[in-house]
C-alpha cells in the first residue's frame, strides 16, 4: 500500500529537464490530492552565460579586466534568477489551473543539502527530482545531488532517469 503523499517536494533544474520533472510531480500530486512545493537551486559559481574560469569569483580570464568580468557576471547572474522565478511562477500557475496549490521556492547553493533543507522546514512527505546519467569522472569530481538527497533526505525521494547530459 502506498502511503499517503500530502506534500511533494519537487525539486527541478534548467530546462529541458525541469518540464519533465514538473509534469511527473503535478501528475503525482494530483492523483494523490497533495500539495506542491516548487524548489529550483541556482549555482551561485555558474550562472547561465558564464563558464567557472570566466566568473569573477575564480579570478576573472584576465585580472585587468575584472571589473568588466564582474559587471558581466552581475548582469548574467541578476537575469539567471530571473528567468530561474519566472519559470517558477509559470509552473505554479500550471498547477493551479488543475486544482493543485502550489508554493515557489528559490534558492542559491549546493543543491543536495539546500534540498532537503527545504524538504524538511516544509514537511514534505516526498521529494521527487531528476537524475542525469553523468560520466564517471564527472560523478567523481562533481558528485551528485540525487544520490546525496537519497542519502540525507528527511522523507521518501523519486528519482526519476533523464536523458544522458551532452558534453
Amino acid at each position: 500500500m502506498m502511503p499517503m503523499l500530502q506534500k511533494i517536494l519537487l525539486a527541478i533544474g534548467a530546462p529541458p529537464d525541469s518540464a519533465q520533472i514538473f509534469a511527473s510531480g503535478l501528475t503525482l500530486a494530483e492523483k494523490m490530492g497533495a500539495e506542491i512545493l516548487i524548489l529550483h537551486v541556482l549555482d551561485p559559481l555558474v550562472p547561465h552565460g558564464l563558464s567557472t574560469v570566466e566568473s569573477p569569483l575564480m579570478g576573472g580570464i584576465l585580472p585587468i579586466m575584472n571589473d568588466l568580468a564582474i559587471a558581466q557576471y552581475i548582469q548574467a547572474w541578476n537575469e539567471y534568477e530571473r528567468t530561474g522565478i519566472d519559470r517558477l511562477q509559470a509552473y505554479a500557475k500550471q498547477a493551479k489551473e488543475r486544482g493543485v496549490k502550489a508554493d515557489i521556492l528559490q534558492n542559491y547553493g549546493d543543491s543536495g543539502p539546500l534540498i532537503c533543507e527545504a524538504a524538511k522546514n516544509w514537511s514534505a512527505d516526498a521529494i521527487l527530482m531528476g537524475r542525469n546519467q553523468k560520466s564517471m569522472l564527472n560523478e567523481v569530481l562533481l558528485g551528485s545531488t540525487s544520490n546525496y538527497v537519497v542519502h540525507h533526505a528527511p522523507c521518501s525521494v523519486m528519482v526519476i532517469q533523464l536523458p544522458p547530459l551532452s558534453s
